[in-house]
C-alpha cells in the first residue's frame, strides 16, 4: 500500500505504471522526489488524499509490461551496475540526443514561419530548449568520458567517484528544473489555435523528450547510483 511517508521515487521504484499520472500532475518523481510524500506534497496544488488514492488504484491495477516505462524500469532494476551504466549510453543518451537534434530544427522551422504571431512565446522556448541542449550535451560527455569509466574502475567506490557522482545529481536537478520552466512556457505542451502539422510535431517530440528525460534521471538517482554507493 502506498502512504504518505513513503517518497514519490519510491512509489515510481515500485509502481512504475504510476509515472503516467506523476507526469500529468507535474509531480517530480526524479531528481527531488526524496522527500515523504507527506512533507513534499504539504501546502502544494494538490490534495495530498486524493493523490493517494489515486495512486493506490493505479498500483492495484494490472500493470502493461511490454514496453513503456515500465518495463523499462522493472528491466533496469534486474542489472548490475556495470550494465546499467551501459544500458544507459545505449537507450537513453542515443535517443535523447536524436530527439534534441530534431526539435532543434522542428524550433527553428516555427519560429520562422508563426513569428509574427508567437514571436515572443516561440523566442523565449528556442532561447531555453538551446541552454538546456548544451547542459545536456556536456552532461552527457561527463557520463561517459569522466564519471561512468571512473565508476566502472571503481566498483567499490572511493570518496572521489562519490563525489563526481553527487556532481551529477546537481546537474540533474538543473535539467529538471529547465524541463519544467520548458512546460511552463508552452504551457504543458498546450498547441496554439494557429498551430501547424509542424508546430504539433515539435511539441509532440518534446513532451515525449522531457518524459524520457525524467526517466532517465529517475533510473540515475533512485537506482543506479544508490545501487553503486551500496558497494563501498
Amino acid at each position: 500500500m502506498i502512504t504518505a511517508k513513503m517518497t514519490l521515487a519510491d512509489v515510481v521504484k515500485q509502481y512504475p505504471q504510476t509515472i503516467p499520472y506523476l507526469n500529468d500532475l507535474h509531480l517530480d518523481y526524479c531528481c527531488n522526489g526524496h522527500l515523504p510524500m507527506e512533507e513534499s506534497l504539504a501546502g502544494g496544488p494538490v490534495d495530498l488524499s486524493e493523490v493517494l488514492q489515486e495512486l493506490n488504484r493505479i498500483a492495484e491495477q494490472p500493470a502493461a509490461r511490454t514496453d513503456g516505462p515500465t518495463a523499462s524500469i522493472e528491466a533496469f532494476e534486474k542489472l548490475s551496475v556495470h550494465e546499467m551504466l551501459s544500458d544507459l549510453e545505449a537507450t537513453h543518451h542515443v535517443a535523447e540526443r536524436e530527439m534534441m537534434g530534431q526539435i532543434e530544427q522542428l524550433l527553428n522551422k516555427i519560429l520562422v514561419v508563426h513569428y509574427p504571431h508567437h514571436g515572443e512565446e516561440l523566442a523565449q522556448i528556442h532561447n531555453l530548449f538551446a541552454r538546456l541542449k548544451a547542459e545536456l550535451e556536456e552532461h552527457f560527455a561527463k557520463e561517459e568520458r569522466l564519471v561512468f569509466p571512473m565508476m566502472r574502475s571503481n566498483p567499490h567506490p572511493n570518496e572521489e567517484t562519490l563525489a563526481r557522482v553527487k556532481e551529477l545529481e546537481g546537474e540533474h536537478t538543473t535539467v529538471g528544473d529547465m524541463l519544467k520552466e520548458l512546460q511552463q512556457l508552452t504551457g504543458d505542451y498546450t498547441l496554439p489555435d494557429d498551430a501547424c502539422a509542424t508546430y504539433a510535431q515539435t511539441y509532440r517530440t518534446m513532451k515525449a523528450f522531457t518524459e524520457d528525460v525524467f526517466v532517465h534521471v529517475f533510473k540515475e538517482n533512485s537506482i543506479a547510483f544508490p545501487e553503486y554507493a551500496e558497494q563501498k
